[in-house]
């Protein structure tokens, strides 16, 4: 009876005149006598990161968005992995590029570059349900390295700057805004109250360091 032995992290198919008869985990087993026109194949059932680089798609306001994909899979169907498709990890690559461009094709370019973490919770359900049939497990899905070309970051560059100036420009508009408000209404309550003035007139000089005269009047009789 002949044996075989199955390494750590694979698992070996055996067909027996073109048809699956057992999948083998990792380990030492001995093989029937009536598989002796059987054939094997080996599936790496490790952990997989399969990266997409260099991709590129358009945001609802801007052309040319440049990404990245990384997929970590694994397969958890070694029978499937073999037999539903002739290039099972380009079927993989496929549906993680199209998933990541409808992501990024339904959203304005501030939202790509702020939730672009959140990615994974979209783009993972949706390659794990293409992948399924291939007897692959997805397990993340994430967006990386998200870019636009020199010429478009350097416009959004000067419209943030702009935006900036013209904020700036308002709150100094609104600070000199309330100090005139305060000195209109400084003046309105001297205006009304002559003792009021005489005070400040006082505190000015005080604080300039001058000097104050106080006249007194003779008491009233």
């Amino acid at each position: 009876m002949a044996s075989v032995t199955v390494d750590e992290g694979t698992r070996l198919v055996v067909s027996v005149d073109g048809s699956v008869v057992a999948v083998l985990a990792a380990g030492r087993h001995r093989l029937p006598g009536r598989w002796n026109r059987r054939t094997t194949t080996a599936v790496d059932v490790r952990e997989q990161v399969l990266v997409l680089a260099g991709q590129e798609a358009a945001a609802t306001d801007v052309p040319g968005v440049r990404f990245s994909v990384v997929v970590r899979s694994r397969v958890d169907d070694p029978v499937a992995h073999l037999q539903v498709s002739a290039a099972p990890v380009e079927e993989l690559r496929l549906a993680a590029q199209l998933a990541a461009r409808d992501w990024i094709a339904g959203r304005p370019l501030a939202e790509v570059l702020t939730r672009r973490a959140d990615a994974a919770a979209v783009l993972t359900p949706a390659v794990a349900d293409a992948a399924r049939r291939l007897g692959t497990e997805v397990l993340e899905v994430s967006l990386r390295d998200v870019s636009v070309p020199g010429e478009i970051r350097r416009g959004l560059l000067e419209t943030a700057i702009a935006r900036l100036d013209s904020e700036a420009r308002l709150e100094r508009a609104r600070g000199e805004t309330a100090a005139l408000r305060a000195l209109a209404n400084g003046t309105r309550a001297l205006r009304d109250d002559p003792a009021l003035l005489q005070l400040r007139t006082v505190q000015a000089a005080v604080e300039r360091g001058g000097q104050v005269v106080l006249h007194v009047g003779a008491p009233a009789t």
